[in-house]
C-alpha cells in the first residue's frame, strides 16, 4: 500500500531542478557555468528545510519517533543510490583500468556505508576540481554522504532540545550552528581544503540555512504568505549570479557559500505565493519533471560523464547533446522503476533495514572487495589475453616532482635551497646557476641534468607549483588559495637570487596567457629587472596536447575507436616561443633555447621512440626525456649558449 505526502510545493520541485541542471551542466563542461556546483548547495538547503519541517511537526503533534524517519530516508534514498552503485561497480570492471578499479572499489564500499566524503578527505587526493575526478564516477556521492549524516545527527539534536528549549532558543541555536560552521569553513579552508570541502561539520551551516527557515516558518515568526515577486524575482536572479559569478578557483565553502544558500532559502519562502504569475511561470511541467527527477539524475549524472571522459576525453557538443540525453532517460528509469516502487512501501523499520540496507550494501561491499583482491582486474583476472594486451601498451610515466631531486613545492622555503639533491650536474659541490620557475621549469631538469654532465657544468633547481616567476599582477595568474604561497615563494626565491649569477627560468606561458593576454609583458619586464644583475637563461615552451591521456593506449583495449594521436596545432606554441626569442635578442646578456625542434622532429607528438614522454598535456616526464634525449645532435648547440654564457 503506497502513501503519499500531500504536502506538495511545485516552486520547490522547480529550484530542485535548477539545482541539478547547474550541477549536471557545470560537469559536462565547466566553461558553461563556471559556478554551476553551488547546485549541490542549494540541495543541502532544500534537505535542512524539508527534513526540519518533518521533524518539528511531528515533534508538536507528539507522533515523531526515530523508527519512522529513518525508515522514510533509507526508502528515499537507499534503492535509487545503491542501484547506481551496483552499476557503476560493475561498469568499471569493464571499462577502467585496475589501479583506477582498485579506487572505484573502496569508493563504492564506502559510498554503500554513508560514508564516501570521509573517503575522499581522508584516503585520496581527488580534489572536487581537478582534471582527473573523472577517475572517480563515484565522487559525486560525497554530498549524500554529508545529507546522511546530517539525517543520522539532526534529528536526534532537535528530539532533545524541542522540549526543553523555547521557540527563540531554538532558532537562536540553529543560527548559531551556521555561523560557526560557516565561520570555522572560512578560517580553514586554505589549509585543509578537502576537510573543509568533503565533511558535515563545515557544510552543516548550509543544511542549517534551510533549517533555519523551516524554524522560523514553524514557529511562525515569519509568514508563508509573502505577497511580493520582488523577493522571488531577487533570489532567482541571486541564484544564477551565484552559478556565474562563483568559480572553482575561489575560496568555497565558506562565506562565500551564504550567496547561493540565502538566495535559495528566499527562493523557498517567497515561492509559497502560489497565486504569482511568476512563481507559476518558474513551475511548469517540463521543470517540475526535472525536479522529480533531479534525485536520480544527480545520482546517475555524472558516473554517465566519468566512463565517457574516461575513455574520449573531452566530449564534443554532438557528444554532450547525447550525454545529457542518456542523463535524462537514465533517471526517469531509476525514478520511475527504483525510486517510486520503493518509495511508499509499508515495510516496517526491521525488515526494511534488512531488504532495502544490509543485504544490498553485503552485496555490494562483496562485489567491491572482489575487485580490489583482484588486483583491480575483477571479472578480468580471468581474461590472458586483456592482461597481454595491457601489458604490451603500459608504461609508467611520473609527474616532475615524483623524483626527489626535482625541487617543486607548493612553497619555496630555506629548506629547498639547503637540498644538495636540488644540485644536478658536472659539479655538484656548488653552483652559481639556478634553473627556477613553475612545473613547466621543473620538467626540464632531467635534459639540463644531461646537458650539464656532459658539458660540466652544475645547476640548482626550484619550482613552485602553479605559481609563474614574475614579479608583477602575480595574482592574475594564481588561485585565491593558492595566492599567499606563491606571493611568500616569489619574494623568498628573490632575496636569495644574489647567491647566484645566472638563472635558467621557464614556464606554462599558454597556460598564463590565456588567463590574462598580457603576461608576456609581465614576463620580460620580470627579466628585464632580473638582467641588471644576472644573466639570464629562457626556455620556451614544449607543444601543448590539450587532449593528451597518458594512458590511452591502455583504455583503448575496451573503448573503441579511442584516438591516441595528438597532432593538434601548435600555433600558440610557436607563437610564445618566437616572442620570446625575439625579446632575448634585444639583450646581450639574455638567452633563448628551446627544445621544440626535438620534440617536433618528425610532428609534435607525446610519444619519443615509442615511449610516452609526457606526463599530462604540457609537462614532460623528466625520467623519460633524460633517458631519451639525443646529446649527439644537439651538444653543440647548447654547448655554445650554455658554456659561453656560464663562463
Amino acid at each position: 500500500m503506497k502513501t503519499k505526502n500531500k504536502a506538495y510545493f511545485p516552486h520547490i520541485d522547480a529550484l530542485r531542478a535548477f539545482a541539478v541542471v547547474s550541477v549536471i551542466v557545470f560537469h559536462l563542461n565547466e566553461n558553461y557555468l563556471p559556478g554551476g556546483f553551488v547546485g549541490v548547495d542549494v540541495f543541502f538547503v532544500i534537505s535542512g528545510f524539508l527534513i526540519t519541517g518533518q521533524i518539528l511537526n511531528t515533534l508538536k503533534k507528539g507522533q515523531f519517533t526515530f523508527a519512522d524517519f529513518y525508515s522514510r530516508r533509507i526508502k528515499r534514498i537507499a534503492p535509487a543510490s545503491l542501484i547506481v552503485i551496483l552499476i557503476t561497480i560493475l561498469l568499471s570492471n569493464i571499462f577502467f583500468l585496475p589501479e583506477h578499479n582498485i579506487n572505484v572499489g573502496w569508493s563504492a564500499i564506502w559510498s554503500s556505508l554513508s560514508v564516501p566524503n570521509i573517503y575522499f578527505w581522508k584516503f585520496t587526493d581527488t580534489s572536487y576540481f581537478a582534471d582527473s575526478n573523472f577517475t572517480q564516477p563515484l565522487l559525486h556521492y560525497w554530498s549524500l554522504g554529508v545529507e546522511e549524516q546530517f539525517y543520522l545527527i539532526w534529528p536526534v539534536v532537535l528530539f532533545f532540545i524541542f522540549p526543553l528549549g523555547k521557540p527563540k532558543f531554538i532558532i537562536a541555536f540553529i543560527l548559531a550552528c551556521i555561523i560557526l560552521s560557516t565561520a570555522l569553513a572560512e578560517m580553514l579552508i586554505k589549509q585543509h581544503h578537502s576537510l573543509v570541502y568533503y565533511t558535515l561539520p563545515f557544510r552543516a551551516g548550509e543544511l542549517l540555512v534551510g533549517s533555519l527557515l523551516s524554524a522560523l516558518l514553524h514557529f511562525r515568526v515569519i509568514k508563508k504568505s509573502l505577497n511580493s515577486d520582488v523577493f522571488f524575482l531577487a533570489s532567482i536572479v541571486l541564484l544564477i549570479l551565484s552559478c556565474f559569478y562563483i568559480t572553482s578557483t575561489d575560496i568555497f565553502p565558506g562565506l562565500l557559500s551564504l550567496m547561493p544558500t540565502l538566495s535559495a532559502a528566499l527562493f523557498i519562502w517567497s515561492g509559497f505565493n502560489q497565486s504569482s504569475l511568476l512563481v507559476s511561470f518558474v513551475s511548469q511541467k517540463p521543470v517540475l519533471f526535472i525536479g522529480r527527477v533531479s534525485f536520480s539524475a544527480y545520482l546517475v549524472h555524472w558516473p554517465i560523464f566519468s566512463f565517457y571522459k574516461y575513455g574520449y576525453g573531452s566530449p564534443s557538443v554532438f557528444a554532450e547533446i547525447c550525454l545529457l540525453v542518456c542523463v535524462f532517460i537514465l533517471a526517469w528509469l531509476n525514478w520511475k522503476f527504483v525510486e517510486e516502487k520503493y518509495r511508499y512501501t509499508a515495510l516496517e523499520l526491521r525488515p526494511l533495514l534488512n531488504k532495502q540496507l544490509f543485504i544490498p550494501i553485503l552485496i555490494l561491499v562483496s562485489l567491491a572487495l572482489f575487485q580490489i583482491l583482484s588486483d583491480g582486474y575483477g571479472a578480468r583476472v580471468f581474461s590472458n589475453y586483456y592482461k597481454e594486451s595491457l601489458k604490451s601498451v603500459s608504461t609508467e610515466v611520473l609527474r616532475p616532482s615524483s623524483y626527489d631531486y626535482v625541487c617543486q613545492v607548493n612553497e619555496v622555503s630555506q629548506s629547498t635551497l639547503d637540498n644538495t639533491l636540488c644540485i644536478l650536474g658536472g659539479n655538484d659541490s656548488s653552483t652559481e646557476t639556478l634553473l627556477w620557475g613553475d612545473s613547466n621549469a621543473a620538467h626540464y631538469v632531467g635534459i639540463l641534468k644531461k646537458i650539464a654532465l656532459i658539458q660540466g657544468w652544475s645547476f640548482r633547481n626550484v619550482a613552485h607549483s602553479a605559481c609563474p616567476p614574475v614579479f608583477f599582477n602575480l595574482s592574475s595568474y594564481v588561485s585565491e588559495g593558492r595566492f599567499e604561497e606563491c606571493q611568500a615563494s616569489i619574494k623568498f626565491v628573490e632575496s636569495k637570487l644574489n647567491s647566484f649569477s645566472t638563472i635558467i627560468i621557464s614556464s606554462a606561458y599558454p597556460h598564463y596567457l590565456n588567463l590574462k593576454g598580457t603576461y608576456l609583458s609581465d614576463f620580460f619586464n620580470t627579466i628585464r629587472r632580473l638582467r641588471e644583475t644576472h644573466s639570464i637563461i629562457i626556455i620556451g615552451s614544449v607543444p601543448v596536447f590539450d587532449s593528451f591521456d597518458k594512458q590511452c593506449k591502455a583504455k583503448s583495449i575496451s573503448y573503441p575507436l579511442s584516438d591516441c594521436n595528438y597532432n593538434g596545432s601548435q600555433s600558440r606554441v610557436f607563437y610564445v616561443n618566437e616572442q620570446l626569442k625575439l625579446f632575448s635578442s634585444e639583450y646581450d646578456n639574455v638567452h633563448y633555447i628551446s627544445f621544440v625542434d626535438w620534440l617536433c622532429l618528425n610532428g609534435c607528438s607525446p610519444y619519443k621512440h615509442g615511449e610516452t614522454i609526457y606526463f599530462d598535456r604540457n609537462h614532460l616526464d623528466v625520467g623519460k626525456t633524460e633517458e631519451l634525449y639525443e646529446l649527439r645532435e644537439k651538444d653543440e648547440l647548447f654547448k655554445d649558449i650554455l658554456i659561453t654564457h656560464l663562463d
